[in-house]
């Protein structure tokens, strides 16, 4: 049969099956079209019931990363079965260090930075320390009484409140880590601690109870606490109290709490103090070995003969009796009345003006009554020096003034301590100790003979019922140095809420009631009169404004119609 034939639009013939071939591929090649587009829309669930062996069951979601920490918990000694808790900005472990002190945990989905805290089988020490940066890098984590300083350091705070306000927004840069590390490591350093061998504190290598390298440091630092007689919790809280007060007082802190000390009066440190005279305002510098009791001044050696603990007699022309406070401060005495001299001796550190700043208590003694100004009150320094806002009780307690004329600053003095300068001139020689605690005290000394104290405001602890307290004391007024005498107290009521305390006292089992943080934020207040019998019958006693120093007690006339200073020195 012939072909039949058909005429296109152009004209032209075309054969049929031309036609019928041309509409089949247009039509295979969109169906291959929709055929790939559906493949491509069920791949995903053709791929999900693959596996298996058919079954239908879904796969487990993908594993989370671990961040993985590890570390040594030493003191020296490794910390064996230490418990160390880790907790970081994602995720949070417990595990036990093994017989070396090392640890290693594994946190699914955990995400630095880290804080860790490892405490002893017997639950005695407790140390802290830190892994910063961000992300899940395998990270170490040594814990240390090393590391313990470092997160004091950083964060100027306990590094056990630290970890306990730590959450997971709290930022921890690696680089403030290593500014931390480079500031401790130097004040350290300063203040005569060999840690030479120490590059890495929280991330170096360490071999608990080699006796070499990091665990090396860590033995020096031991010995130097024991030998210092004090603890790594007052070091720490030094380091934490000064981590932003500049490095010259932080280096002249650490210094004096590292000082090595008389081994039964913690106190008595090896060190220069400088010494303050209550009588004419004369200031001198001396020297002591605690560990050879020695002390020396003016370029003559002296030793220093036990009565007590911390209770010395210096062998000089006036057999200087020194009696030392657990905080470092120390008074001298020399014979008894008018030609009697009382002094009180602190260490001599290099202080940063800014490190001063602060509102201070202030007692003050002169031979005579300054009616401007009292002989208590309150003094504001600003971080230039600059004495701001004071408050004057010539009338007494109870009548108080804000002091309205123009002020001096203080300004550093080539020799030591600072000079407060009014109107281009000094005014006074004054010198400053800070105590571990972070409490920083100020002694003045005026041309006039007048000597001030000033103690930076801290709210007082009220003691416990049944505390007692033995102390040494005397009395300088008109008629000079009175004698040392000793008495001993014990609380006998507290009332918190009114802030008052009753004592008994020892040597006739009279009472006083005192109120704590009155008149100012720091000092105490015994009212006149405000003491009785052993039987309750009425005694007289002076009304004082009581301002303790840490182990020392100045106490002066809260009426202005009469004009003493009566210092007690707590006994160890």
């Amino acid at each position: 049969m012939a072909a039949q034939t058909t005429r296109s639009k152009n004209g032209r013939t075309a054969s049929p099956w031309v036609a019928v071939h041309h509409n089949f591929s247009e039509h295979t090649l969109k169906l291959n079209r929709l055929v790939q587009q559906i493949a491509a829309i069920s791949l995903p669930v053709a791929l999900a019931a693959c596996g298996g062996g058919g079954s239908d069951t879904p796969p487990p979601p993908p594993t989370a990363t671990a961040l993985k920490l590890s570390g040594t918990a030493a003191v020296g000694a490794p910390m064996a079965g230490a418990s160390v808790t880790v907790s970081c900005a994602s995720g949070s472990a417990l595990v036990t260090a093994d017989a070396k002190g090392v640890y290693t945990v594994s946190i699914a989905g955990g995400a630095l930075p880290c804080v860790l805290t490892a405490k002893s089988t017997d639950g005695l020490i407790e140390l802290h320390s830190v892994a910063a940066g961000t992300g899940q890098a395998d990270t170490t984590s040594n814990i240390t009484p090393l590391s313990e300083l470092l997160l004091a350091k950083l964060a100027g705070t306990d590094p056990k409140t630290y970890v306990a306000s730590f959450t997971s927004s709290t930022a921890i840069s690696t680089a403030d880590v290593g500014t931390a590390q480079t500031a401790l490591l130097q004040t350290l350093t300063a203040a005569g601690l060999d840690v030479s061998a120490v590059t890495d504190i929280v991330g170096g290598t360490l071999s608990a109870g080699s006796g070499t390298g990091y665990d090396g440091a860590l033995d020096k630092l031991q010995t130097a606490i024991s030998t210092a007689g004090t603890t790594l919790a007052e070091l720490t809280t030094a380091v934490s109290t000064t981590s932003t007060a500049g490095s010259s007082t932080s280096t002249s802190t650490v210094t004096t709490v590292l000082a090595a000390a008389s081994s039964d009066c913690p106190g008595l440190k090896t060190g220069t103090l400088r010494m303050i005279d209550f009588n004419d305002g004369w200031n001198e510098k001396i020297v002591v070995d605690a560990t050879a009791l020695t002390v020396t001044a003016s370029g003559t050696k002296y030793t220093l003969t036990k009565n007590a603990a911390c209770d010395y007699t210096v062998n000089d022309d006036a057999s200087t009796r020194v009696l030392v406070a657990r905080s470092g401060m120390a008074v001298l005495l020399q014979g008894t009345g008018t030609g009697g001299v009382a002094g009180v001796a602190i260490p001599e550190q290099a202080l940063d003006v800014a490190a001063l700043a602060g509102t201070y208590d202030r007692v003050q003694y002169g031979n005579a009554f300054d009616a401007e100004v009292g002989d208590f009150g309150t003094t504001v320094f600003a971080a230039n020096g600059a004495n701001g806002l004071s408050v004057n009780c010539p009338l007494g307690f109870g009548k108080c003034a804000e002091d309205t004329q123009s002020k001096g600053t203080l300004v550093a003095n080539a020799d030591g301590g600072f000079d407060y300068m009014e109107n281009g001139a000094s005014q006074a020689r004054a010198f400053a100790f800070r105590n571990a605690a972070g409490r920083t005290f100020i002694i003045a000394q005026s041309p006039d003979g007048t000597v001030t104290v000033l103690a930076s405001q801290t709210s007082l602890t009220l003691p416990d019922v049944g505390k007692s307290t033995s102390f040494w004391q005397f009395t300088v007024n008109a008629a000079g140095l009175g004698a040392v005498t000793e008495e001993s107290n014990t609380v006998t009521a507290v009332d918190a809420t009114a802030k008052t305390v009753t004592r008994q006292f020892a040597s006739d089992s009279h009472f006083d009631a005192i109120t704590f943080d009155t008149p100012f934020t720091g000092t105490r207040y015994r009212a006149p009169n405000a003491c009785t019998t052993s039987a309750g019958g009425a005694l007289n006693c002076s009304g004082v404004i009581q301002m303790p120093l840490g182990g020392i007690v100045l106490s002066v006339s809260s009426v202005p119609t009469k004009h003493f200073i009566t210092v007690s020195i707590d006994k160890p």
